[in-house]
């Protein structure tokens, strides 16, 4: 039976599930914290470090978050630096529909790997 962590802080709620292969972290609502380093870095290392002990993929999935200050960007760049420099697997999902999302997630790309371990996917 797969349960549902929920986080929430202000307008944003995050739920983690763990699923076959893969520990998803699903962005809902809006951030505009001032500083979400404090709010969200516990939550994305400890789901990164889950992710590597069991080998599974993290995913984090952005497609349903409305808004999104540009300080928020700063723990997911975190989290993909230490899968970089590790052997994390992670995928980033975003909405390209979004004008905004698709600005600011696009920049990703830059942390894929050659070996699929890192991806950014924009979806329709």
């Amino acid at each position: 039976m797969e349960t549902v962590q929920t986080y929430t802080n202000d307008q944003m709620r995050i739920d983690v599930s763990h699923e076959s292969g893969a520990i998803v972290v699903r962005f809902h609502g809006k951030s505009m914290l001032r500083d979400p380093n404090d709010f969200l870095m516990p939550i994305l290392l400890r789901v990164l470090g889950e992710a590597n002990t069991e080998r599974k993929r993290l995913q984090l999935d952005f497609r349903s978050l409305a808004y999104m200050n540009s300080s928020t960007m700063t723990p997911v760049i975190k989290v993909l630096e230490q899968a970089r420099v590790g052997d994390g697997m992670v995928t980033v999902m975003y909405r390209k529909a979004l004008k905004w999302q698709d600005i600011s997630f696009s920049a990703l790309v830059i942390f894929q790997t050659p070996d699929g371990r890192i991806e950014i996917q924009g979806a329709e």
